[in-house]
């Protein structure tokens, strides 16, 4: 459910976007949720209750896919700029003389 709900808020901000960088980030970011969506509605063992296929070993850490590292680099960016002020749109350019 959250993946679906991060999947259409990804989709209605990014409808405006004007700046690379959080194009990027949100691309990545809506990669790695649609994913693991698309696992957990078509995956067995059944419609909605699919697993997540994990088949990267961290050093024993923790065990996850791809979709995953899109997540978590695209976490640390979106904090990144954000903290660095870097708009989401770009401003209106008011052009009255």
């Amino acid at each position: 459910m959250a993946a679906a709900v991060t999947v259409a808020g990804i989709l209605y901000a990014a409808r405006r976007l004007r700046s690379a960088a959080w194009a990027c980030v949100l691309g990545a970011l809506l990669g790695g949720a649609a994913t693991h969506l698309l696992d957990r509605l078509l995956r067995s063992p059944g419609f909605g209750r699919g697993h997540v296929i994990d088949f990267i070993d961290y050093g024993g850490l923790f065990v996850g896919n791809v979709a995953d590292i899109a997540l978590t680099a695209s976490g640390v960016l979106l904090v990144l700029l954000t903290l660095r002020g870097i708009p989401l749109r770009a401003e209106p350019v008011d052009e009255r003389p």
